[in-house]
């Protein structure tokens, strides 16, 4: 009988985390801290929140990357503005969909030498529109360091507004064939090249026919900072 009290006691705690960590994403765009969590659901230790975000975790809930802050997202996004009817922040369902949308991360980008390009719509992530207005964006995940004068990592999710075209000096994603890469776009005497933001890297021509702009990175998206 113990058992099962303790085990419910459990579960209550673990919804307890959950509604909380749903709760404040939906009003502030970001995740909270491990110890926002323990004072939002009333426990006691962060070492009990923690071991409830591991499990939220285990069963596809969230993703959970501990050593991380504010690293927490919810599996299931469109969640976030499903509340219960017991729920304080009801009032405020339209808040979510008029101040945030769903981009999904297609894949990922090399800020090196380029790799071949590919779709993985496994991946997706809530953004304030206020970063994209209206336009039609996407994201992509970085790899590689080409990128790292521009404060571009290895890891960063990519904000990429979808055009077909850009200035010179705008950092974008391009196709050259069929590889991907994310640099900036110049042109010296004319001649259009897909600049690296890093000295150990060379120019990439930029004037065949099967090179093709794919966006124009407007932002990006980052767990840590080194």
């Amino acid at each position: 009988m113990t058992d099962n009290n303790s085990s419910c006691k459990g579960n209550q705690s673990i919804e307890r985390v959950y509604n909380y960590v749903k709760t404040y994403i939906h009003n502030n765009t970001m995740s909270p801290s491990v110890r926002e969590i323990c004072i939002g659901a009333g426990l006691k230790s962060t070492s009990s929140v923690h071991s409830y975000l591991r499990k939220l975790d285990e069963i596809g809930r969230i993703e959970y990357r501990p050593g991380m802050r504010r690293a927490i997202i919810i599996k299931d996004m469109d969640d976030v503005g499903n509340w219960d009817n017991n729920s304080q922040t009801d009032q405020d369902d339209s808040v979510s969909s008029a101040d945030v949308t769903k981009l999904y991360c297609v894949g990922k980008i090399t800020a090196g030498v380029p790799i071949y390009a590919h779709e993985d719509y496994s991946e997706s992530y809530y953004v304030d529109k206020s970063i994209i207005g209206n336009s039609e964006c996407f994201m992509l995940r970085v790899q590689g360091s080409s990128m790292i004068n521009a404060h571009i990592l290895d890891g960063d999710i990519l904000i990429i507004r979808k055009q077909n075209y850009c200035n010179e000096g705008e950092i974008v994603a391009a196709l050259v064939g069929d590889e991907a890469t994310v640099k900036r776009f110049g042109r010296v005497n004319g001649t259009p090249f897909l600049f690296p933001e890093n000295e150990l890297f060379s120019p990439i021509p930029y004037y065949d026919e099967n090179c093709k702009i794919m966006g124009k990175v407007i932002g990006l998206h980052r767990y840590t900072i080194n």
